[in-house]
C-alpha cells in the first residue's frame, strides 16, 4: 500500500537533486560572471599632460591611489579608489557593481574580472584620468568578515584577518596606460603594469611611498 507514496518521494528527490545541481550551475556561472562596463567619455583627456589608470575593487577587497602628489601644491596627492565607498561595496555585495571604461585597451586581467568574484563580492574596475610626471602611491586592502554566534549562554564573535598592502610608488608617463592589480583572495599585495597598445602588460618597477617632509 505504501508503494505509490514511496514512488512519489523518489520522484520528488530526483526533482530536487535537478534542481539543486541546475542552481548550482547559475550560481557558479554568476560567481564567474564579469560586471557589465560602461563607456565613459575622455573627451577631457590631454595625453601630453596626463596619463589614465585602472584600479579593481569590490566588496571586501578596495584599492587607492593618491595621485598628482606634488609636495609644493598637493602634498597627499588626490585620492581615487574602487571598491571602498558604501555605495561601491552594497553594489559588488549584491552584484549590480559595473565597469566604466575611459578607453584603456582591454587586459587579459579586465577581461576576466569575474574571476576574481568572491561570495557576495562581484569585482569591477573604474579607469581616470591622472598627472602625469607626479608621482602616485598605490595601496590594495582585504577586509575580513565578522562572524557572530549567539548560543544560550555566550555570544561568539569571529573576527577574519584583514590586512593591507605595501605602499607601491609610481610616476606615470604623459599618453600611457596604466592597471593597478592587488593579490587574490585573502592576501594582500599590489601590483602596477603599463598597459600597451594592444593590451599588453608590462611590469612596472615601483618605489616605497612617496611622502612628503614636514615644513
Amino acid at each position: 500500500m505504501r508503494q505509490p507514496e514511496m514512488m512519489f518521494n523518489l520522484v520528488n528527490k530526483g526533482n530536487f537533486m535537478k534542481l539543486l545541481y541546475l542552481s548550482s550551475l547559475v550560481l557558479l556561472a554568476a560567481c564567474t560572471s564579469n560586471a557589465p562596463v560602461h563607456q565613459k567619455s575622455s573627451a577631457g583627456y590631454d595625453s601630453q599632460s596626463q596619463a589614465r589608470i585602472r584600479l579593481y575593487g569590490q566588496n571586501g577587497k578596495p584599492s587607492y591611489a593618491y595621485t598628482g602628489i606634488d609636495c609644493d601644491t598637493n602634498r597627499k596627492g588626490t585620492k581615487i579608489g574602487v571598491g571602498g565607498s558604501l555605495g561601491d561595496a552594497f553594489g559588488s555585495l549584491v552584484g549590480a557593481s559595473s565597469s566604466q571604461s575611459m578607453g584603456i585597451p582591454e587586459t587579459e586581467i579586465s577581461k576576466n574580472v569575474g574571476k576574481m568574484n568572491g561570495l557576495a563580492s562581484r569585482a569591477f574596475f573604474r579607469e581616470f584620468v591622472i598627472p602625469a610626471g607626479k608621482p602616485v602611491n598605490a595601496q590594495t586592502f582585504y577586509i575580513g568578515l565578522t562572524n557572530t554566534l549567539h548560543t544560550e549562554t555566550h555570544t561568539i564573535i569571529q573576527h577574519e584577518g584583514s590586512c593591507s598592502s605595501n605602499i607601491a610608488s609610481f610616476v606615470p608617463q604623459a599618453g600611457h596606460d596604466y592597471e593597478i592589480v592587488g593579490s587574490k583572495g585573502r592576501s594582500c599585495g599590489v601590483s602596477v603594469f603599463e598597459v600597451g597598445a594592444q593590451g599588453e602588460l608590462t611590469p612596472v618597477a615601483v618605489e616605497p611611498a612617496v611622502r612628503c617632509q614636514r615644513r
